[in-house]
This record gives structure tokens, sequence and C-alpha cells, in this order.
């Protein structure tokens, strides 16, 4: 390659030297030819002398311009065989340099092969002490002995098959392996948004971050937008998942849930304000400094007298 891209680059531009010199002929051509023309038609036919040597002027520019021709076209023939052997020489490399890569490669599979299998036989042979009481071990077990054994068969055809692919690329009997695609650049990754698990005292409908609608069943914990959480924990929908109630009454209901009930609350429907403080409260409230009680979730039972009859 070193030697053909500096004769073919000679090639090139003598071949552009060739060409400006032959467009300078064929004007000398051209301008012999018309002066021929005109002494014939109307100059003095009588002076031979003339005659002659606007000819001999047409001759020579004629055979200039047939000199040149012949001379780039043996130069464009050479330029092609240079430009084929250089093709031929890049086209080595290129094999040379793949068949180079992937003998690498394959080195690199057949020594680590070994080590796996020998990992595997290991791990596989531990797991399998304990298999007979652990059912997962056993089945983990059972696993990597099947993968194992199974790498092991396709191998060693693989490794056969692999192990003569280098020569085939140098000897072009085989193509050259394609360069794994690009990696995409990952795009920007959305924040998570925020989110809390709650435990539902009632069920309730809600959207999520992405629109859509959600149900949350009684008794069961419930992964909300924060916003909604917050919302559901204020109209006492549901509780954090610290509250005691909820190791007593996680899963009672068993699924057994219909989402068009009545009673199921829409969380999405609640007006965030209907509960908010008034600004100015009554000062006669105030000055009586009341203190709310919320006896909402309690159980409780009154007394109440009724005439007999």
């Amino acid at each position: 390659m070193q030697k053909l891209e500096p004769i073919i680059a000679a090639l090139t531009k003598r071949g552009e030297q060739l060409v400006a010199m032959r467009v300078a002929a064929q004007a000398t051509l051209d301008k012999a030819t018309k002066a021929r023309q005109e002494a014939l038609l109307s100059g003095d036919l009588s002076d031979q002398r003339a005659l002659e040597n606007l000819q001999t002027a047409v001759n020579t520019a004629a055979s200039s311009v047939a000199g040149l021709d012949d001379a780039l076209a043996v130069l464009d023939q050479d330029k092609a065989e240079a430009e084929v052997q250089l093709a031929a020489a890049l086209e080595s490399a290129k094999r040379t340099a793949a068949a180079d890569k992937l003998a690498k490669q394959v080195a690199a599979i057949e020594a680590a092969l070994p080590g796996y299998l020998e990992q595997s036989r290991i791990l596989a042979g531990a797991l399998a002490e304990i298999g007979h009481w652990h059912v997962e071990s056993g089945q983990i077990a059972g696993f990597v002995q099947n993968v194992m054994g199974q790498t092991e068969v396709a191998a060693n055809f693989a490794l056969v098959e692999l192990a003569a692919m280098p020569g085939a690329i140098r000897q072009g009997r085989q193509v050259i392996p394609g360069e794994p695609p690009p990696v995409p650049v990952a795009a920007a990754i959305d924040p998570t948004p925020e989110t809390q698990t709650v435990f539902m005292l009632r069920s309730a409908h809600y959207r999520d971050y992405d629109g859509r609608k959600r149900f949350a069943g009684q008794w069961e914990d419930a992964i909300m937008p924060l916003a909604t959480a917050q919302r559901a924990l204020r109209e006492r929908v549901a509780v954090p998942v610290t509250d005691p109630r909820r190791a007593e009454l996680r899963g009672m209901r068993g699924g057994d849930f219909n989402p068009t009930a009545p009673d199921v609350v829409d969380l999405d429907a609640i007006d965030e304000y209907q509960n908010a403080p008034l600004t100015e409260p009554d000062p006669v409230l105030r000055a009586a400094n009341f203190t709310e009680i919320d006896r909402s979730d309690e159980a409780r039972s009154i007394q109440i007298e009724v005439p007999r009859t």
C-alpha cells in the first residue's frame, strides 16, 4: 500500500497534465483544419507550397492529438491496475486484522470455558448438598447442571468452527465478521416521581402520574403519588403503614372488592380545600378555645331511654 498510493497519485497528476496538453493539441488541430479549409475554399489553389504547409500543420496537430490519446489510454490502464492492486492490498490488510481479532477472541473463549465449567460444577455440587431439604437450592443445582451440560456440548461444536474461521477469512473464503451495532446514547431519564405507600381504610380510586385510573382496595397497601397519598391521609381514607391497624386488618378482605361499589371514594374528586381552615375564624369560637377531638374511628355505644309498650 505504501508503494501503490504514491504511484496512483503520480499517475493521477500525469493524467491531468496530459489532459491539459490534449485540450491544447485539439485547439491547434481545429485551428489548422479551419485554415486549410479556408485556403481550399477561397485561397490561391496555384500556391502549392502554401497548401502543403497547411496540410503539414493539420497532420502534425492530428498526430499530437492521437499520441496524447494513446498515452492517456495507457495511463488510464496503468492507473486502473494500480487501483485494483491497492484495493486488493486494503482488502488483504482488512482481512488480516479481522482474522487476528477473531483468533484472539476464540483464544479467550477457549481459555475461559474450562474455568466456567469447573466453577459451575463446584456451584452445582454445593447447592446439591442442601437440595434434599431446601427445594429452591436443589432446583438451582439442576438448572446449573443443565446449562453447564448444554454449554459444554455446544462449545465442542462451536469452537471447532470458530478455530477454522481466521484462516478462511485470510484466504477470502469467509466474509469478514461485521462490527457490533453502536450502543445508542441513553436518553435522558426523567426523575422518578415521588410516591408514598399508605394503608387503605376504605376502597378508593385515584390517578397515577401517567393519568391512568387506579383502584386501591380496603385494608390493602397502595402506592400513590405523594399529593394523592397526603389527600387520602387528610380525608382519613388511609393511614400510614406504621398504623397498628395495618398488622390486624391487612388482607382481611381477601381480594373481595367491587371497584364500582357506591362507597368507593374517588380521591381525585375530593376538593382539596374543603377542609382547609378559615382565614379569619369566628372570634367567639376562638375565644372559647374549643379543642377538637377526633373520635371518628373509635367504637363506642350509648344508652337511651325509651318508653315501654
